[in-house]
C-alpha cells in the first residue's frame, strides 16, 4: 500500500484517521477486503473532506473494478481536490478512475499534472505512460517508462508496459492498474475494458430510468396525469418493465380511464400477484367501473399482503356497504384493525362534504398568507365523506422546512360538546412541519406516515362523531415507522408562523371560523406526561426539534426511563464466571438498546481505586456525534454486556492497552492500541 502521507504534505486539518484505524485499514488491504475498507471509511465522521481517508476510499473503489466503483472513486477524490493539487498519488488515483470511465482526455491531463507536481512518485509515470500510449504518443510513453524505471528499477509493471509498447500492443490492453497477475495480461485488460464499457451503458440506462421516475413523480404531484401517460407510452412496451406499467395504470385511474387501467394491470398480472400496490390499483379501477364485488376481492388481497394499509381498509368497507356483503377481514378478531388509524365510519351517501367556491378561496388565501405559497398539492383520488387535499409548501430562507396543510377537513362541522357549540370550534384543518431533507415524493412508510396521519386526523372526527382541538392527543398502538420511536400526535397552535405578528383567524364568508392546528408527534412517555400534567406543561418542554418533525430527537421527558433494553433486567443470566476484578465498563446504546453485536472493544487502564474494568464497547458504526452524546452510552456491569454479546467473554482477560475489532466474517481480530491513544468512548 502506498504511503498516503508524504512528509511535505500538511492539509492543516485535524486528521480523521488515527494509528489504530490505519492499522485496521492496512490489515483489510492485506486481506484484499476492499468492501471492508469502504465500510470503515464511510462510517467515519468527516471522512469525505479528509485527504487521507479519501485516498483510502478511492484506492478501495478503484480495486473493486466496476464502472460504478470508478465513479465513486472520482467523487471521493473530487471532495479533496484542493488538498490533492500537489499530490502525485491523488492525480494517479484520479487518472485511473477517469480512464476506466472512458474519460481518456481528462485521465491523460491528470497524469501529466501528477508527474509535474510530484515527479519522484514512480507510479504517476506508469499511469502517464499508459495514457500517452493510448493517445498514440508512443515516444512520450517510452520516455515516461524510462523515467519510471529509474525511480523503480526492475519493477514488474514498468517492464510489462515496456514490452507491450515495443510489441505494438492494442491501446486498450495497456490501460488500467495492476489488480492481480492473472488479470495483468493484454487480453484480460482488453476484456476488462469491454466489460466496463458494457457496465457504463447499463449504468447510463439505469440513470436515465431514475431521471424518468423523477419526472413522473413531479407530474403526479402536479396532477399532470396525461404527461405521465405520454412519457411512459413513449417507452417501448418491451422495455417498460413492471414499475412503469403499474405507474401507467395509476395514471389511467387518475384520468378516469378505469377500463384502460385494468387492462394495463392485467398485462403484468403474474408479477403483481404479491404486490399490494398492483391489487390496490386494480381494486380502484374495478370500484369505479361498478365491479364492487371484484374490487372487494382485490382490497382483501391488499390487506392480506399489507394489513396496515389504511386506504385499503376504507375501500373494503365501502365495497361491503355497496354490495351488502361481509368480509372476514372486517370481522372482529380476524386481521388487526389498521394501525394507521380508526376504521371508516358507515356512510349514508357517497357525496362528500365540500367547501363552497367562496369558502375554498378563503381557505386557500389564508394558507398562502399564513404559511406560504404552495407549489404542489397531493390530490385525493376518491372522497366519499370529505375531500382532503394536502398543500405542500416548500422550504424557504425564512422557513427552511416543509409545511404540509390539509384543505378540505373544515368542510365538515365536527360534533361539539354542548358547552362549546357557541365557540365556533367546529371547523378545523391540520398541518405538520417536516425538515427540508424529508423525501416528500417517496411513498415508503418511513417517509409517507406524516401525510397518512394528516388524512387520519382529518377524518377522525367523522369516524368517531367527535371533535379535535388544541391540546388533544391521539395515540397510535406502535411507532409511526420502523425508524422512529414517535407514536402519538398532539395538536397545538401553529405559533411558529406567528412569531412576528398577531395570529389571525381564517374566517369564511358566512362568518364561520376554520382553526388550523399543528400536529406534533410525541413519544409514549411524552403522551403520558401530557395526560398526567397538561398540554401547556408539555408544550413548555418542547423545542424546535419537536415542532419540526425530527425522527431522531430525544424525548423531552426522562430519556433513560424510556430506553427499551435489548436484554431485559429480569432476563440477565450469570455468564461471566471466574472474573476477579472490577466489573464496571462503558457501552453504547447501539449494543445495549439496539442489540447490536460488539464491533470494536478496547481496554484502557482505569484510575486507581475506581470499580472500572477498563473495557469500552462500541458496535463500530456509531458516528462522531453519536459518540459525543452522553445519552447514547452508559456504565454497565461486564456480565450485562456479555448477555447481549457472549462472544466477548474469551477476550475479557486481555491486558490493558488491547483492542479488538470484529471482521466481516464475524471473527474478532486484535489490533494495537497506542500507549497514549484514547479510544472513541470516553
Amino acid at each position: 500500500m502506498d504511503d498516503f502521507r508524504p512528509p511535505s504534505f500538511d492539509s492543516g486539518k485535524k486528521p480523521v484517521l488515527n494509528e489504530s484505524l490505519r492499522a485496521t485499514l492496512l490489515q483489510l488491504d492485506n486481506e484484499n477486503r476492499m468492501n471492508g475498507i469502504i465500510d470503515l471509511i464511510s462510517g467515519l465522521d468527516g471522512a469525505r473532506n479528509d485527504f487521507e481517508s479519501a485516498l483510502w476510499a478511492a484506492y478501495a473503489f478503484n480495486n473493486l473494478d466496476t464502472y460504478e466503483s470508478y465513479l465513486e472513486a472520482e467523487k471521493w477524490l473530487k471532495g479533496v481536490e484542493t488538498d490533492g493539487a500537489h499530490s502525485g498519488i491523488w492525480h494517479y488515483r484520479y487518472s485511473i478512475a477517469l480512464a476506466y470511465q472512458g474519460k481518456f482526455g481528462e485521465a491523460l491531463a491528470a497524469s501529466e499534472k501528477g508527474t509535474q507536481v510530484e515527479p519522484l512518485y514512480p507510479w504517476g509515470w506508469l499511469q502517464l505512460a499508459r495514457m500517452q500510449y493510448h493517445a498514440g504518443r508512443i515516444a512520450d510513453a517510452r520516455y515516461s517508462v524510462a523515467v519510471g524505471l529509474k525511480l523503480a528499477p526492475g519493477d514488474y509493471e514498468f517492464l510489462t508496459l515496456k514490452d507491450a509498447i515495443e510489441n505494438g500492443a492494442d491501446s486498450d490492453s495497456v490501460l488500467g492498474h495492476f489488480i492481480s497477475v492473472s488479470d495483468d495480461t493484454g487480453s484480460a485488460r482488453s476484456q476488462r475494458m469491454a466489460r466496463l464499457t458494457h457496465e457504463k451503458r447499463q449504468y447510463e440506462s439505469k440513470q436515465a430510468r431514475k431521471t424518468l421516475i423523477g419526472r413522473l413523480n413531479r407530474y403526479h404531484l402536479e396532477k399532470a396525469f396525461s404527461k405521465i401517460v405520454d412519457e411512459i407510452m413513449a417507452v417501448p412496451e418491451a422495455e417498460r418493465g413492471y414499475e412503469l406499467t403499474v405507474r401507467l395504470a395509476r395514471a389511467f385511474n387518475n384520468l378516469g380511464d378505469y377500463a384502460q387501467a385494468a387492462l394495463t394491470l392485467k398485462s403484468v398480472e403474474s408479477q403483481g400477484e404479491n404486490d399490494p400496490g398492483w391489487h390496490f390499483h386494480l381494486g380502484a379501477a374495478c370500484y369505479y367501473l361498478g365491479k364492487k364485488t371484484q374490487a372487494k376481492t382485490e382490497f382483501e388481497r391488499v390487506l392480506e399482503l399489507d394489513p396496515e394499509d389504511g386506504d385499503a381498509w376504507q375501500y373494503l368497507d365501502w365495497c361491503c356497504q355497496a354490495t351488502g356483503e361481509n368480509s372476514p377481514l372486517l370481522a372482529a378478531g380476524q386481521l388487526p384493525a389498521p394501525a394507521s388509524g380508526p376504521s371508516p365510519a358507515p356512510r349514508e351517501t357517497e357525496t362528500p362534504e365540500l367547501y363552497s367556491e367562496a369558502e375554498l378561496a378563503a381557505v386557500e388565501s389564508y394558507i398562502t398568507d399564513a404559511f406560504g405559497e404552495y407549489d404542489f398539492i397531493f390530490h385525493e383520488l376518491f372522497s366519499p365523506d370529505i375531500h382532503v387535499d394536502i398543500a405542500i409548501i416548500n422550504p424557504s430562507k425564512r422557513r427552511p422546512f416543509y409545511t404540509l396543510v390539509t384543505i378540505g377537513m373544515g368542510a365538515h362541522r365536527m360534533t361539539m360538546p354542548s358547552s362549546l357549540r357557541d365557540k365556533k370550534l367546529d371547523r378545523a384543518e391540520m398541518l405538520i412541519c417536516l425538515p427540508s431533507s424529508w423525501d416528500i415524493q417517496n411513498d415508503e412508510e418511513k417517509w409517507y406516515w406524516p401525510l397518512r396521519w394528516l388524512k387520519i386526523m382529518a377524518r377522525l372526527p367523522i369516524a368517531n362523531h367527535t371533535w379535535l382541538g388544541w391540546g388533544h392527543t391521539v395515540p397510535n398502538d406502535k411507532p409511526f415507522a420502523d425508524n422512529t420511536g414517535l407514536s402519538a400526535m398532539m395538536l397545538i397552535n401553529p405559533g411558529l408562523f406567528f412569531m412576528d405578528r398577531e395570529p389571525v383567524a381564517c374566517t369564511l364568508p358566512g362568518g364561520d371560523v376554520v382553526h388550523f392546528y399543528q400536529m406534533v408527534p410525541l413519544f409514549d412517555d411524552e403522551l403520558d406526561y401530557k395526560q398526567s400534567h397538561d398540554a401547556n406543561k408539555l408544550i413548555a418542554l418542547l423545542d424546535e426539534d419537536a415542532i419540526i418533525v425530527d425522527i431522531h430527537r430525544h424525548s423531552v421527558c426522562s430519556f433513560a426511563d424510556r430506553k427499551n433494553w435489548a436484554v431485559k433486567p429480569d432476563d440477565i443470566r450469570e455468564l461471566l464466571t471466574g472474573w476477579d476484578g472490577p466489573e464496571g465498563c462503558l457501552a453504547t446504546d447501539r449494543i445495549m438498546v439496539d442489540g447490536c453485536k460488539v464491533g470494536y472493544m478496547y481496554r484502557e487502564e482505569p484510575d486507581d481505586g475506581m470499580p472500572d474494568s477498563g473495557w469500552r464497547f462500541t458496535a463500530g458504526d456509531e458516528s462522531a456525534d453519536y459518540m459525543t452524546d452522553p445519552d447514547r452510552a452508559g456504565i454497565y456491569a461486564l456480565n450485562t454486556v456479555c448477555n447481549v454479546d457472549p462472544d466477548i467473554i474469551p477476550l475479557l482477560h486481555s491486558p490493558y492497552g488491547t483492542a479488538w475489532y470484529r471482521d466481516e466474517t464475524g471473527q474478532f481480530r486484535q489490533i494495537p492500541l497506542e500507549p497514549d491513544e484514547k479510544g472513541p468512548l470516553q
